[in-house]
């Protein structure tokens, strides 16, 4: 693990400030992604974007319910994560060159038609993989939009389990 993603986990859990889902949301999702980016042999810089977009992936939850009554609605966090993503990444060290790519993966995360790039597909999976956990169900039509054969095969037991 690389110090800029070390500093990232770091500041993102400070900033949750011990929110309890949120921080293990943070916490499983970059975990189930690293994995699943493993199973797909991605590329040291796509697993740099990948780890760094799925610590931030949630990131304007806690601004959004702060700052605007409470409305972390998709489309307040959408306007609000790029400035965040930003921000976290130039603290924690990263190179200006790839905020733009974790951007783009953060504001998609929840777009399931038309998936277009595999670090999309990863995240998305991990997060809705973590979210079936999470809640103890899972919607059986989300099983179409897995690709990665481990996605497949973990989405595939949390059902079998829910």
């Amino acid at each position: 693990m690389k110090k800029s993603e070390m500093n990232l986990i770091s500041s993102v859990l400070k900033y949750e400030d011990g929110h309890p889902r949120r921080t293990q949301h943070v916490l499983k999702v970059y975990a189930l992604s690293i994995l699943l980016g493993e199973k797909e042999k991605i590329s040291d810089y796509e697993r740099d974007i990948l780890g760094a977009a799925a610590i931030l992936h949630d990131i304007a939850i806690k601004y959004c319910k702060e700052n605007l009554n409470g409305d972390a609605c998709q489309e307040n966090q959408r306007k609000h994560a790029p400035e965040l993503v930003k921000d976290f990444m130039l603290d924690a060290g990263y190179e200006p060159k790839c905020i733009d790519e974790v951007i783009e993966l953060v504001l998609k995360h929840h777009e399931y038609d038309n998936i277009d790039k595999k670090l999309l597909q990863i995240l998305i999976e991990a997060d809705l993989i973590i979210n079936a956990y999470e809640s103890g169900a899972i919607d059986k039509n989300i099983i179409d939009i897995f690709k990665t054969e481990e996605g497949k095969n973990i989405v595939r037991l949390v059902a079998k389990n829910l």
